[in-house]
C-alpha cells in the first residue's frame, strides 16, 4: 500500500511518501508490488519514499532485523528475514531504524530508580472513562514525541479506534499518567505482550476470538510492553519520566510479569535510549526502515 500522508509531509518538511503494509511471497513478487507504488507515488509529488512505513505507530513501524522464528511482539512489525533483499532489490537503502530493550524486573536495576518527584502525583487510568483516557494519552504523546523522527499527528479518533478494542487487554496500572497542578502532563502505557498466549491461536487480536483470548488469557504472558512514554517538553528532564517507568515496573512486577520490552525507541531518540540505559536495559531486537530516491 502506497500512501501519501500530509501531516508526515508537514512534520518533516519534505514530499515524503510511504509504504506500508507490504507484504511479498518473492522476489519477482514484491518488485511487482513495489515499482509501481513507486511509480504512483512520483506522479503525486513524492520525492523520496519510507519503507515499510505504515504512518500510525498503532500499526507497527520498520522493518524486523533480528529473531525472526518468533512470534512478533505487541505493538511491533513482523516480517520474515528475505524482505530485507526485497527492499534492497527495489533500491532502497537503509536510513534509520528503531530499537527494543528487555529490562529484567526480577533483577534489582529497576527497584533503584526514583518513583517519586516533588510537586507530582500520579494517577492509573480509568477503565470506565477509558475513551477520555485514550483521548488524553493521544494528545500527550502528539506533544512529547513532536520532535522526534518518523512521529506524525495521530488523531483521537484513531487512538480510540485502536485502542478500545484492547482495553480488557490494558491493566489500569499499566496506564498512568503524571499530575501537576491538577492536570494530566505525561503518561506511560503498557500492555501485556498477548503473543505469547495468542499467537499460537491463530486469532487476529480485532476479532471477536482474538478480543476474548487477549482478555482472558493475558495473565498468562511473561512480558509486558512498555509502548509509550513521554511528557509534555517543559517537563522533561525533570525525572517525570524516569518515575513512569519506574511505577510502570512496579506495577508489572507485582501482576506477575517477569521482563519488560522498552518497544520502538528511535535510533535517534537519546532521551529514551539514556533511560532504556538507566533501568539495565539490554538491546533486544532491531527494526530498519528504509528510503528510495525517486
Amino acid at each position: 500500500m502506497a500512501f501519501v500522508d500530509p501531516r508526515v509531509q508537514e512534520r518533516h518538511g519534505a514530499a515524503v511518501g510511504s509504504i506500508g503494509f507490504f507484504e511479498a511471497a518473492t522476489q519477482d513478487a514484491a518488485l511487482a508490488v513495489l515499482e509501481p507504488a513507486c511509480t504512483w507515488l512520483s506522479a503525486n509529488g513524492v520525492r523520496e519514499v519510507w519503507a515499510p512505513f505504515n504512518g500510525n505507530p498503532f500499526y507497527g513501524v520498520g522493518l524486523r532485523e533480528d529473531r525472526f522464528g518468533e512470534p512478533p511482539f505487541v505493538g511491533c512489525a513482523h516480517q520474515p528475514s528475505t524482505y530485507c533483499s526485497y527492499l534492497e532489490v527495489a533500491g532502497f537503502i537503509r536510513m534509520t531504524g528503531y530499537l527494543n530493550f528487555e529490562i529484567d524486573l526480577a533483577g534489582d536495576t529497576w527497584r533503584s530508580q526514583p518513583i517519586d518527584v516533588p510537586g507530582v502525583t500520579f494517577r492509573s487510568a480509568s477503565r470506565r472513562r477509558f475513551r477520555d483516557e485514550v483521548a488524553r494519552f493521544m494528545s500527550l504523546h502528539n506533544d512529547a514525541f513532536r520532535d522526534v523522527w518518523g512521529e506524525a499527528v495521530v488523531s483521537a479518533e484513531e487512538a480510540i479506534e485502536v485502542m478500545t478494542r484492547a482495553r480488557l487487554a490494558i491493566d489500569p496500572s499499566l496506564f498512568q499518567f503524571s499530575v501537576v497542578d491538577g492536570s494530566d502532563l505525561g503518561m506511560v502505557l503498557c500492555m501485556a505482550n498477548v503473543h505469547e498466549v495468542i499467537a499460537p491461536q491463530r486469532a487476529p487480536l480485532t476479532s471477536p476470538s482474538g478480543v476474548w483470548k487477549m482478555a482472558t488469557r493475558r495473565r498468562r504472558a511473561k512480558t509486558v510492553g512498555l509502548l509509550s512514554v513521554g511528557m509534555l517538553p517543559e517537563l522533561q528532564s525533570r525525572g517525570i519520566g524516569t518515575a513512569l517507568v519506574t511505577r510502570a515496573c512496579a506495577a508489572a512486577a507485582r501482576l506477575g510479569f517477569e521482563r519488560m520490552e522498552y518497544a520502538l525507541v528511535a535510533e535517534t531518540n537519546e532521551a529514551s535510549k539514556s533511560t532504556a540505559a538507566r533501568f539495565g536495559g539490554k538491546l533486544c531486537r532491531r527494526f530498519g526502515v528504509y528510503r528510495k530516491e525517486l
